[in-house]
């Protein structure tokens, strides 16, 4: 019999194994680790539990946690994975680089567990494939009625044109994002439709650095080598990450200008910025609607930001839904 709780996060019990997904502290029971955001990566800290991921997740992840990752089963997207009884595959989850999301079967029941998740294409990732499952277990950080992003072609367009028109006006242009994800697809932005060069936070640069070994093109420059110089030019757009003292940059570029990239600023003004744009890694929620129904899933378990208010919403539809 497979259920599914919450224990230090995700909890996946049958009769013969216990498997957390994306645990949020340190555990000693076999984990899944979706991606190497920060708050995602506590599963692969533990030198003993075994680790499930992608390859690219535990490059990453071994970046920010400065060691090696032991134990670790490393895996490719698509690939068949007999785990005690279980058969487990990762799909693409279309969130960031190396996310994925899992497919479990134990026996005659199919369970899917989204991760976060992006039902859109970016410039950098293929959006998230439905798979038809009897329990979805899914991400719901923007799973509010009304949260709808702009087409993201028209957010790349609007990027573009803040940053042009900044350099214009002789301000130095800074984007403040996540150094894994956000930061990859702006860059990409600026390398495919603009001649504007991009110079990088050191944090920035590392994972860029990761993302290119895995045969990714991508053109930047590090701050700390030959960046510096670039940003003297004056033409040039800059990427911070997104949690980066907005003081600090302030007295460091006088002449800037900030914006901040996030899917929040759909949902709430940032008002000490020049500029916001709603650019996000996860689904929204139309996308978070047509997703579920697409899975046809007899059950479904919602997870972090506004899942109470979306199982209420899918209940209402005709579909057994709980918060976790």
């Amino acid at each position: 019999m497979l259920k599914a709780s919450w224990n230090n996060g995700i909890s996946i019990k049958t009769d013969n194994i216990e498997l957390i997904l994306d645990p949020i502290k340190e555990s000693e029971l076999p984990s899944f680790v979706s991606h190497a955001h920060r708050d995602h990566i506590c599963g692969l800290r533990s030198d003993y539990c075994i680790k499930i991921s992608t390859i690219p997740t535990i490059s990453i992840g071994e970046l920010i946690l400065k060691k090696k990752i032991k134990n670790a089963i490393p895996c490719n997207y698509g690939e068949p994975i007999d785990f005690h009884e279980l058969e487990l595959q990762l799909i693409n989850s279309g969130h960031v680089f190396g996310s994925a999301s899992l497919i479990l079967k134990d026996r005659d029941v199919t369970l899917l567990y989204t991760g976060d998740l992006n039902f859109t294409d970016s410039l950098i990732q293929k959006a998230i494939s439905p798979h038809e499952c009897d329990i979805l277990i899914i991400e719901t950080t923007y799973g509010r009625p009304g949260i709808v992003f702009p087409p993201r072609e028209q957010i790349y367009l609007d990027i573009i044109q803040w940053a042009a028109k900044t350099i214009t006006e002789k301000h130095l242009p800074i984007l403040l994002v996540y150094p894994l994800g956000k930061a990859q697809e702006i860059t990409k932005l600026f390398n495919l439709y603009t001649s504007i060069p991009v110079v990088s936070h050191p944090s920035i640069s590392r994972i860029n650095f990761i993302f290119r070994e895995f045969g990714n093109d991508l053109i930047y420059y590090d701050i700390l080598n030959y960046g510096d110089e670039i940003i003297k030019s004056g033409d040039c757009v800059c990427l911070f990450p997104s949690n980066y003292n907005i003081s600090l940059l302030k007295s460091k570029y006088p002449n800037s200008k900030i914006a901040i990239v996030t899917g929040w600023a759909a949902v709430y003004k940032f008002i000490n910025f020049d500029a916001c744009f709603p650019l996000s890694s996860h689904a929204d929620y139309p996308q978070l609607i047509d997703f579920t129904l697409s899975c046809r899933p007899k059950k479904v378990f919602t997870i972090h930001g506004y899942a109470r208010e979306f199982a209420s919403r899918l209940t209402k539809m005709g579909i057994e839904a709980h918060p976790i």
